[in-house]
């Protein structure tokens, strides 16, 4: 992964788009403060789309609705 500086990647950033794109590469942009915590990720369209697609598949199923059993005798029917 290559890292730019935020001013370093606006200077090139048509360079940081070609590096994205035809190379395939994920670019991270660290404040000049080197704290990741604050950086920024450019990444490929399609990886970013499948990142997407796993944390769908990977979120906490939904609870399920309880199925209530009834008596069909006693139902009302017309």
């Amino acid at each position: 992964m290559k890292h730019y500086s935020p001013i370093a990647a606006q200077q090139d950033f048509q360079q940081v788009l070609t590096v994205v794109h035809q190379l395939q590469e994920t670019i991270m942009i660290t404040p000049t403060d080197s704290e990741d915590e604050h950086a920024a990720v450019i990444m490929p369209k399609r990886e970013w789309e499948a990142l997407r697609e796993l944390a769908f598949l990977q979120r906490p199923s939904l609870p399920k609705p309880a199925i209530t059993a009834f008596d069909v005798d006693k139902m009302e029917w017309g």
